[in-house]
This record gives C-alpha cells, structure tokens and sequence, in this order.
C-alpha cells in the first residue's frame, strides 16, 4: 500500500517531504538572522569598512562602477579620502551623507530605502510575484482546456462509421446537417447550389 506523504531519502532515513522543506526554511532563516544581525560596525576592522563604502559609491565620471572596481584618478582619489574620514573616527553613514552633498543622492549604488525610492525596492518584488502567478494561471487555464478537449472529443465507431462526426462538425460549423454518401451525390449537390447561386 502506497503512503500519502511524499518522503524524502536522507541517507537510511526518511523523512516526510514538507516537513523536511519546512525545517530548512526556518534553518536558513535563523542563519540569515544570527549572520547579519551580530555583524555590527565596530566589529570589523577599518579596511573592511572602507572596501565596504568603497562598494557602496559610484564613481561619477564612469559608467556604472563603484569607486571600488573603477581605475579613474576620481575614484583613487575617493577611496583615499573615505579612509581619511574612517581614520577620523566617521560612521559609514557620516561618510555616505558626506559624499551625497558633496555628489548628490546619484553617487549612491544601492537607492535609500526611504520616500519615492523605496519604490525601487519593493515594485521588483511585485513584478515577480505576478510573473510567477500570470504563470501558473497560464497553466491552470491549459490543463482546463485541455480536460474540456478530452471531455468534448467524439469517438469515431471501430466500423468506420463517421456520421456521428461529421453531424457534430455540421453542429459545430452552424451547416446543414445532411451527409453526403459518395462523390458523385457531393458534385450533384455543388451543380445545383451554383445553379441557384446564378438564377
């Protein structure tokens, strides 16, 4: 007898399918949690934060790189005075809010999650979101219309017999509902409905 619970093989073991899914999920959650929540700015050491920041500044004068992946003397020069402010004893926010008033709110790689920008991050997720579920009502639609052609599909008698066929394909095109038997009746047929056409 089949069990109702799919199981997922874990060496000799099994364990239920959505259980085993659902403990990983809550695994990797916490881990995520305890990781970046014990990380705190005076944790790491002064050249972090600066390839950090550095990371987090576009140069202004390159195309889309940070001051940390750019050779421009704009960009050398920006590394050298964010060590300068860590030196000093700045925060990574103090040295952020120093170059936006220096450069603008453009000298940001990644937009402030606050005002009209928070739109940057949220609308990405939504676009997903109604990818993933325009997806699945494609598919579901399909599967109906597949059932109903199924459903709806005349099938033809072992002795050949096709009348049944063709009057649901008269139903279906809005004909006549009379069968023609051989050729030689279909080409009478045809004469005379020119006939009438022309009269």
């Amino acid at each position: 007898m089949a069990s109702h619970i799919p199981f997922v093989l874990i060496g000799t073991r099994a364990l239920p399918g959505k259980a085993t899914s659902f403990w990983i999920a809550k695994f990797l959650i916490v881990l995520l949690i305890a990781t970046t929540g014990c990380i705190r700015e005076e944790d790491i050491t002064l050249e972090q934060r600066a390839h950090q920041l550095a990371a987090q500044l576009m140069c202004p004068v390159c195309d889309a790189q940070t001051i940390d992946g750019s050779s421009a003397q704009i960009s050398q020069d920006m590394r050298l005075k964010v060590r300068e402010l860590l030196d000093r004893g700045d925060t990574n926010a103090e040295i952020k809010d120093y170059f936006v008033l220096r450069y603008g709110p453009e000298i940001l790689a990644a937009p402030e999650g606050g005002g009209f920008n928070l739109l940057a991050w949220i609308v990405p997720v939504f676009i997903v979101i109604g990818g993933v579920g325009i997806a699945l009502l494609a598919i579901k639609n399909m599967r109906k219309a597949g059932m109903r052609a199924r459903d709806t599909q005349i099938q033809v008698d072992d002795e050949g017999d096709l009348s049944d066929y063709l009057e649901q394909v008269d139903r279906d095109l809005g004909g006549s509902t009379e069968i023609i038997s051989t050729p030689v009746a279909a080409s009478e047929k045809l004469t005379d409905s020119n006939n009438e056409a022309n009269s």
